[in-house]
């Protein structure tokens, strides 16, 4: 596989490249901070161990690519975690949507992320540019974990009766559109073109689809219908349009960090 070095990056190009690793790292930042809050809250303490490793996953997926982008910027990874504006962030509306405390919502919001980041990550392996297809076959290998525990529990949700088929049925629902808009891409014709980002959105949401359809029809369950078509998104949190639901978790999270901008601690 051919491959290309950073120096060799058009500005466009390198702007480009910054967005989409921007995307990976701050959706994976924002969901492992959403999975932390179920720590010592989760139904049996199996899942309080499983949750919180897997939060501590997302985060330290999202330092290593903050890393990475910071590279290209010329900053720190702390300045391009905690350093931006809302508007700055490239992450879904799926990673910063609340769960109210609902493991069902904790459930399909994962089940959704998970497989659209394995996805991903395949896509990334085969990126030309090799620290990034390196990083992504490190961090595919965790994300397989992910994916076989919330499928896992997709079957043993979907196998109940009542109360507990009836919640997951009603937030694979009410995720589905959030789902779909994880393809949003920025520049996505450019990374292409440049072997950056081999697949096209498209032909990824087909896949995506027949992989979540395959595993909730193995748990009973149907793939939700409608939702926003994916070829004609429209500008979302990919080219940082957010709903308050961000900025709120942003002061939150760099509150430390505006302290004092730039300290080692």
């Amino acid at each position: 596989m051919s491959t290309i070095d950073a120096a060799d990056f058009s500005p466009e190009l390198r702007q480009a490249f910054v967005d989409m690793v921007l995307c990976g790292a701050d959706d994976d930042f924002l969901i492992g901070h959403a999975d932390s809050e179920w720590t010592g809250l989760a139904p049996i303490l199996e899942e309080d161990i499983a949750v919180s490793s897997i939060a501590q996953d997302e985060v330290a997926h999202a330092r290593e690519l903050y890393a990475l982008a910071a590279e290209f910027v010329g900053r720190s990874a702390d300045d391009v975690a905690y350093g931006r504006t809302p508007d700055e962030y490239r992450c879904a509306a799926l990673c910063v949507t609340p769960d109210d405390f609902d493991w069902s919502m904790l459930i399909a919001r994962q089940f959704y992320y998970d497989h659209f980041d394995a996805l991903r990550l395949e896509r990334w392996k085969r990126c030309a540019y090799r620290p990034l297809a390196d990083l992504s076959q490190r961090i595919a290998a965790e994300e397989r974990f992910h994916v076989h525990h919330v499928d896992d529990w997709i079957r043993r949700l979907g196998g109940s009766k009542g109360d507990a088929r009836e919640r997951i049925e009603k937030a694979l629902s009410a995720l589905w559109p959030h789902a779909v808009a994880l393809f949003e891409e920025p520049a996505g014709e450019p990374l292409v073109a440049a072997k950056l980002c081999p697949r096209p959105p498209k032909s990824m949401f087909d896949t995506y689809r027949k992989v979540v359809g395959d595993a909730l029809s193995c748990a009973g369950l149907a793939v939700p219908s409608g939702g926003p078509d994916p070829a004609r998104l429209g500008a979302g949190g990919r080219r940082g349009r957010h709903g308050p639901q961000l900025s709120t978790v942003l002061e939150e999270l760099a509150e430390v960090y505006r302290l004092e901008p730039g300290a080692t601690w």
